[in-house]
């Protein structure tokens, strides 16, 4: 059973690869250095050079956390808005949160489909969840929104617990109160739904949503079984959005790519196959692109302003919208 404990996410322990294009070999992409004469600076491969960049066009969004507290309890997550072929970034502040229990998987379970609204972590705080009123914060400005969970669903004592945003449907999300009952509601809307109720008995619910399609589940009080089946440890499933594969900071996935050129850096692989990683190893984020079968990273682009915090991770990475 997934305890209700803090998850800092270990910063990528990778050696930094100086990443140096050599005049006239596909570096038509990097807009942000000079390249390298050196005779010892590695050549982007033909594959990596073919590379479909089309991503690289548009806004990103990245999220990364910063660890607190006198024993890193508390975590804090920034989202950045990033263009990499313009350098333009914008970032957002999230509140910080005491012990977390939203995993590094989860991260993308925090921001609305239509990536305009997020919310600090799955668990709800005992002061907001008994009042009734829940607040998600705006992903690309300063504002916020008070959901009133009494009024949404008719019920004067309810209790929330934990929430979620469905990946698949803009501005939707998923809350389970204290009865188990799990409520759908729109961010913009005026009732909830009742989306059904969570078993009870020798199951438990820890805050536990499916981190590809949002829906929660409780786990078994003696084995590491789940309702649905096939959540929780037994959940070895890629992080899939907009088509292709998030690649989190520390995560195997992300270890199964060629060595990265970031201290720390998070990627995402887009359905042809090309990945994207972000390096967040100063306040200025860089971005290289890597061909399906490559080895080999290029820079691309420009390095934005300096708009990243220094992190401990950097669970997300979701490309533009298409």
């Amino acid at each position: 059973m997934r305890q209700h404990v803090s998850h800092p996410t270990a910063v990528v322990g990778a050696t930094v690869v100086a990443v140096l294009l050599l005049a006239g070999c596909g570096s038509a992409e990097d807009t942000s250095a000079k390249p390298s004469k050196s005779s010892s600076s590695p050549t982007p491969s033909s594959a990596s050079a073919a590379a479909d960049t089309s991503l690289g066009r548009g806004t990103w969004l990245l999220g990364l956390s910063s660890a607190g507290g006198a024993d890193a309890e508390k975590a804090t997550t920034t989202y950045v808005s990033f263009d990499p072929s313009t350098g333009v970034a914008h970032a957002r502040k999230m509140p910080g949160v005491n012990t977390p229990s939203a995993d590094p998987d989860d991260a993308a379970l925090l921001v609305s489909a239509d990536r305009l609204w997020a919310i600090p972590d799955t668990s709800i705080t005992r002061d907001e969840g008994r009042s009734g009123r829940l607040t998600i914060y705006s992903v690309t400005s300063g504002a916020s929104k008070v959901i009133d969970m009494r009024a949404r669903t008719g019920d004067s004592s309810i209790t929330s617990l934990a929430w979620a945003f469905d990946p698949r449907a803009p501005e939707t999300l998923r809350v389970v109160d204290s009865k188990n009952r799990v409520w759908l509601l729109a961010v913009a809307g005026t009732r909830a739904s009742r989306a059904g109720t969570l078993r009870r008995g020798p199951w438990v619910f820890a805050d536990g949503f499916n981190h590809n399609t949002g829906q929660p589940y409780v786990e078994s009080i003696t084995s590491d079984e789940t309702l649905p089946a096939g959540n929780g440890v037994a959940d070895t499933s890629a992080v899939a959005r907009n088509g292709g594969i998030v690649r989190a900071s520390g995560s195997a996935v992300l270890g199964k790519l060629p060595q990265s050129p970031c201290r720390l850096g998070a990627a995402f692989t887009d359905g042809q196959g090309t990945s994207w990683t972000f390096c967040a190893d100063s306040p200025a984020i860089k971005t290289y692109y890597l061909s399906k079968d490559g080895d080999h990273w290029t820079a691309y682009g420009k390095p934005s302003g300096p708009v990243a915090p220094i992190a401990a991770g950097f669970p997300l990475v979701l490309p533009p919208q298409r």
